[in-house]
């Protein structure tokens, strides 16, 4: 599969102290849940953060999004993630949590959350990968 990123939108929200750089995602995998709802879909894919790149923040309704930072300068990699007792998800900055993040690391949103990316680094690209895990659709399904 190809793995050419296209550039993430940049976020009419976001303030002019915070710049103007995205970063580039890429998918390689989307499956569908089975018919038999033996195994969940999902979605893998990556996503590389240039040195004081941004992933604005973004909700990810009812699925469970994990990923996996590989590549990254110690500790420059900020993860914040919304209260989920916010309305569908927003991230509000004074209520949100924050953690510094560096290769190796892994982290999860849960489902019905939203989450924002910051590269911190002046010189160090950040590379992580991410999967999607989709509800399964059927009466059994967790939502």
């Amino acid at each position: 599969s190809n793995m050419e990123g296209s550039n993430l939108p940049l976020s009419k929200k976001r303030k002019k102290t915070e710049g103007k750089v995205t970063g580039k995602a890429a998918q390689a995998f989307n499956i569908s849940c089975d018919n038999n709802e033996d195994y969940v879909g999902y979605i893998m894919g990556n996503l590389i953060l240039p040195p004081k790149g941004i992933k604005d923040s973004e909700s990810v309704g009812p699925c469970a999004q994990t990923f996996t930072v590989c590549r990254a300068q110690p500790k420059a990699l900020e993860i914040a993630y919304g209260d989920p007792d916010q309305p569908d998800g927003e991230l509000d900055t004074e209520t949100a949590q924050r953690f510094l993040l560096g290769p190796g690391d892994m982290f999860r949103v849960p489902p019905g959350n939203s989450y924002r990316l910051e590269n911190h680094s002046e010189g160090t690209e950040c590379l992580l990968t991410w999967t999607i895990i989709r509800p399964t659709s059927g009466p059994t399904g967790s939502s």
